[in-house]
């Protein structure tokens, strides 16, 4: 591990920043609307809807389509359509109203001197409403899967963002909730890495061991970077 001091941090999004679970955003669980198993729909949203995460698909409603059908291809148009307003709206409510502690923490870290960036695996329908969040004068540059075409744990999305901030690997630490395998990928670029539990705590505990055994440090409060002496 590099002893160069750390100029720079790169975090995820979803669940490292923000959760559409927290925020408690309008209308119901997408695998509700849909009347499939919570499971089923995780495992194809995370693992089988790559066309979504690079941009392939942009429309909310084939966006809902290409990953039902893996589970359920006989869901009926107009539920589809429900789902898909539905998961819209969670979602932008989930960047318009982020936690107020995250906003603090990220322009504390910015006016300490660090610059700040973002990778993030989402689709078009999940960060529509970015510009409108507080969260987008929050950083020094950002890259979403779905506008460059890359998908964590692809070292080039990385590099986009290394590189987007004029920085070099061994002076960022990435930052995330360890899904897409994103902190093996971020190691491989030459990043340091820690794993934020702070959301997913509340959501899949089970898995909090096995994702801060792949990071080199872990937190469980973002507001833990202000008093950690490795970003010094």
């Amino acid at each position: 591990m590099t002893d160069k001091p750390c100029t720079a941090l790169v975090f995820d999004l979803f669940h490292t920043l923000s959760s559409i679970r927290h925020t408690h955003g309008p209308g119901d669980d997408t695998a509700g609307i849909l009347g499939v198993d919570p499971q089923e729909w995780r495992n194809a949203l995370f693992n089988r809807s790559n066309a979504r995460l690079k941009g392939q698909i942009t429309d909310p409603v084939k966006i809902i389509r290409d990953v039902s059908d893996k589970i359920n291809p006989g869901i009926p148009d107009e539920i589809i359509r429900k789902a898909a307003a539905s998961r819209y709206s969670r979602f932008e409510k989930s960047l318009i109203n982020p936690a107020f502690h995250v906003i603090e923490t990220l322009k504390s870290l910015r006016q300490r001197g660090y610059k700040i960036g973002l990778v993030s695996n989402a689709d078009v329908m999940e960060v529509a409403a970015w510009d409108k969040s507080l969260f987008s004068s929050c950083f020094d540059f950002t890259v979403f899967s779905c506008h460059c075409g890359y998908v964590k744990p692809e070292p080039s999305i990385y590099k986009l963002c290394i590189e987007g901030l004029g920085k070099t690997a061994d002076e960022c630490i990435f930052v995330g909730d360890g899904g897409n395998n994103e902190h093996t990928g971020a190691k491989k670029c030459g990043m340091r890495t820690i794993f934020t539990s702070e959301f997913i705590k509340d959501l899949w505990p089970e898995r909090i061991a096995d994702l801060k055994a792949k990071a080199d440090y872990h937190i469980s409060d973002i507001r833990q970077l202000l008093n950690t002496d490795f970003l010094a």
